[in-house]
């Protein structure tokens, strides 16, 4: 089921990285992926939610920025997060499975910018958002309380 989504998003939202940017403007699809990895590769805990089971973690590139990904923790594994959170706040605890998160070999090209998809042991577990000028696009501030 999550692979239909994955499909439909880029069915109706936009195509594959194949060439260059939107309408053949902008960075070439390797500098897109260089500067996705760059962005994971600093992404840390910003705030722990406890919902439930789960543990919603915000991510983002330092501590006083705004956040860039949400993720759900159940069971030990991440899964992708669908705001907003409703949990309360907990202590903040290091989280080593965020040196394992890597990327998909393809981009996703909007008008507005680009889409990484960010995967956990080869599971899609959330999406970058990044500008046309490459720079990472924070989360709506309805989805962080």
């Amino acid at each position: 089921m999550r692979w239909f989504g994955v499909f439909l998003l880029l069915a109706l939202g936009g195509w594959a990285l194949g060439e260059e940017g939107p309408k053949g403007f902008g960075p070439s699809p390797e500098e897109v992926l260089t500067q996705c990895f760059r962005v994971v590769r600093a992404l840390e805990v910003q705030a722990l939610y406890r919902e439930g089971d789960t543990l919603v973690l915000v991510l983002g590139q330092a501590a006083g920025e705004r956040p860039l990904l949400l993720l759900a923790l159940e069971g030990g594994r991440p899964m992708p997060y669908m705001g907003p959170i409703r949990g309360r706040p907990m202590r903040m605890r290091p989280f080593f499975f965020l040196r394992e998160l890597s990327l998909a070999r393809r981009v996703l090209v909007l008008p507005e910018g680009y889409r990484c998809f960010v995967l956990h042991r080869g599971r899609v577990v959330g999406v970058l958002r990044l500008g046309l000028d490459l720079t990472p696009l924070p989360l709506s501030p309805e989805a962080i309380p």
